[in-house]
């Protein structure tokens, strides 16, 4: 098929059609390799154009963005990705504090904690607290614990910043170094 007999809005579709044929191939090598190529192409266009949406919001051009989303060629491609005014923002949060529920026990038991205070076009904005602050093990634990969460649960994450740390850097307490107060006791027969 020829681009000159295409309608823009239909190239979406045909490429996914193109794409699904190419991974379905018979030869099991010919197949990976597509699937990895577009995994990359797709890694590529979504990095660069999610730089972009950046590059327009630090210039404050959120109506350009708005009016970008709203276009009919521009949208799709900006939804695509998962930016500008089209994406799932409720997903989002809610994959975020998902990852977060998860890692909170570990965080807690060391005397830290992260909030949520910002989640914009895939990039999570967080603030550490407590032993977190300052932790030379941080960055550690939001890429082993928190980003491989977001990335398996949420396809529009692009990547986590950190607000800047407050406290000195110092390195992760030992296990049991951190005191809470809390005093667990054996319940009596009458479960209290």
């Amino acid at each position: 098929m020829s681009e000159d007999n295409l309608p823009f809005l239909e190239i979406q579709p045909y490429i996914a059609d193109l794409a699904e044929r190419l991974m379905e191939h018979e030869d099991r090598e010919v197949a990976d390799l597509a699937t990895e190529m577009l995994d990359w192409i797709d890694v590529f266009n979504a990095t660069g154009i999610g730089r972009l949406v950046d590059l327009i919001r630090d210039w404050r051009g959120e109506v350009f963005l708005e009016a970008a989303a709203a276009d009919p060629l521009v949208g799709p491609l900006l939804s695509v990705y998962g930016l500008g005014e089209g994406i799932d923002v409720d997903r989002g949060r809610a994959a975020v504090q998902a990852a977060l529920t998860e890692v909170r026990p570990y965080l807690h038991s060391h005397g830290g904690d992260m909030e949520v205070v910002d989640v914009v076009d895939g990039v999570v904005r967080l603030k550490l607290h407590g032993s977190c602050d300052g932790c030379t093990a941080s960055a550690t634990t939001i890429a082993e614990r928190v980003e491989s969460v977001l990335r398996e649960g949420w396809v529009d994450f692009r990547r986590i910043e950190v607000e800047e740390m407050t406290a000195e850097a110092h390195p992760p307490p030992a296990p049991g170094a951190v005191v809470t107060g809390l005093q667990i006791r054996p319940s009596d027969d009458h479960g209290r």
